[in-house]
């Protein structure tokens, strides 16, 4: 059974040394994430050869949310890191970047989300619909009321 960890990047960058991306000295994350392409991929995939313990994806979460995750993924990948240190075996990292957030199918509207609540609502109901788009008797429905 996997360890499971979470930590905020502060602690794992501290913990693990993520390296700096010398392809792009304007990469996000203060110069630490390498990109989905070209060459920076390319020696993402050698360390990946090599040491997959040191490799690290950003991507987006079910929960809209952005994460940090040791190991190589493809899916919802935004980017990736490369760590000094490699993560232990059996060991889940998870990283939290960016809050959850819902996005209303139905006027494109992206709201901060942090404990799911608006999308645990509206999804309870089967309502494709958000906080600003919903009548007062969904709202009333969802339980959230008037906000």
């Amino acid at each position: 059974m996997d360890n499971f960890i979470e930590m905020t990047f502060e602690e794992a960058d501290e913990k693990f040394r993520f390296m700096v991306n010398n392809y792009d000295e304007y990469a996000s994350f203060n110069g630490l994430m390498f990109e989905t392409y070209g060459d920076e991929v390319e020696y993402v995939k050698s360390i990946l050869s090599s040491s997959p313990d040191r490799v690290w994806t950003f991507g987006d979460g079910d929960d809209g949310g952005g994460y940090i995750w040791n190991g190589w993924s493809f899916i919802n990948r935004i980017g990736y890191f490369i760590s000094e240190v490699p993560c232990p075996a059996d060991t889940t990292i998870q990283i939290l970047v960016s809050d959850p957030c819902y996005f209303c199918e139905n006027c494109d509207t992206e709201m901060d989300d942090p404990n799911n609540t608006i999308r645990d609502a509206f999804q309870d109901q089967d309502l494709d619909k958000c906080p600003n788009c919903a009548t007062i008797e969904e709202m009333e429905l969802t339980g959230l009321g008037t906000l």
